[in-house]
């Protein structure tokens, strides 16, 4: 088998690649500003895409759902990869029947993780990976309470190694 591994910048990796008629087909998973760049770029040399953009993900609970199951698979598909991978939960819709409880169960286990410097043995979840991250964060927080939803555990600025944002 043959393995490249490919370490640079965007402008110098990413750009010579989608511009490159040696790659018939350019695969790239992020956000949908980044894929409407690639897209356009490959598709105008005639090339092939493969694009896997700006999951929302979400997970399903109904009622005969094995709750605690539910719930390690809720916390660790949100926090398990702090986020950076594209099958990350990103929503949670809960049968109103246990809305209640395992909200309760949610807010707990989430109070429990530990967010800050990924060196530090005791941290589950590193910082956000830079301010403009920070600030569509607090976006997200501000749009949540603007539309009347509440904010039941987290959404706190926390300085330290980085910026991130700490449980309450």
């Amino acid at each position: 088998g043959l393995f490249n591994l490919i370490i640079g910048s965007d402008a110098e990796v990413g750009e010579s690649m989608i511009h490159d008629r040696r790659y018939p087909l350019i695969s790239a998973t992020g956000s949908t500003r980044m894929g409407r760049h690639v897209g356009q770029a490959v598709a105008k040399r005639l090339g092939r895409s493969l694009l896997e953009l700006g999951g929302n993900n979400a997970i399903i609970v109904e009622p005969s759902a094995d709750l605690q199951l539910a719930l390690s698979g809720i916390v660790f598909g949100a926090v398990g990869t702090a986020g950076q991978r594209c099958t990350t939960t990103r929503r949670v819709f809960i049968h109103k029947d246990i809305a209640q409880n395992l909200t309760e169960k949610l807010v707990n286990a989430y109070a429990q993780v530990r967010i800050g410097d990924p060196l530090d043995s005791n941290t589950l979840m590193g910082p956000l990976i830079d301010e403009d991250a920070v600030q569509m964060y607090e976006q997200a927080i501000a749009d949540i309470k603007a539309a009347g939803g509440e904010i039941l555990c987290g959404g706190k600025r926390v300085e330290g190694p980085g910026s991130f944002v700490e449980p309450t």
